[in-house]
């Protein structure tokens, strides 16, 4: 139970870390990311991810998340309530009250619906495409990324995050 509320912790770190950078487009060959890193991530091995619930509003989306010590350690402060600010329109992020362990790298491809902790307090969920130079510690990804993107929008939201009733 432990490392489930720790893993879904980690994963709302990520996904406000992102959001406490700011990223760009591709500019020099002006694509945007493709979807293509998405259907790789969702072929990934599902059985070793945890499965997170995040509420918006009325909506509640499914997250996988990846096995590693910082989300073990996100997991670990499940549930939570979080307030998430809008950044760059592209990310929410918000900073949590503990530090998380992080392994860090520049992805330099990020896809919406990924989820990540930017730097070791600052959890980032992306809703658009964007390549970036930042590093960024991957937590997981949001599985219905159209619908996400419909319903997270450019402004401030809360998100109820929690393990899926069958993780628990």
């Amino acid at each position: 139970m432990k490392k489930r509320v720790l893993l879904l912790f980690i994963f709302i770190i990520a996904f406000g870390l992102s959001a406490c950078s700011s990223s760009e487009i591709d500019e020099q060959n002006g694509e945007e990311p493709s979807s293509e890193m998405n259907e790789e991530r969702d072929e990934a091995n599902m059985e070793s991810l945890l499965t997170l619930e995040l509420q918006i509003g009325g909506e509640v989306f499914t997250a996988r998340l990846y096995e590693n010590d910082t989300t073990q350690a996100m997991v670990e402060l499940l549930p939570l309530t979080i307030d998430m600010e809008d950044l760059h329109s592209n990310e929410k992020f918000y900073y949590l009250s503990h530090s998380l362990p992080t392994d860090s790298e520049s992805p330099g491809v990020i896809n919406a619906g990924d989820i990540m902790l930017y730097g070791d307090d600052c959890l980032v969920f992306f809703y658009e495409n964007l390549t970036t130079s930042h590093n960024y510690t991957r937590l997981g990804y949001i599985e219905d990324v159209e619908r996400f993107t419909q319903v997270i929008g450019e402004s401030d939201v809360t998100v109820e995050l929690d393990l899926a009733r069958n993780d628990k």
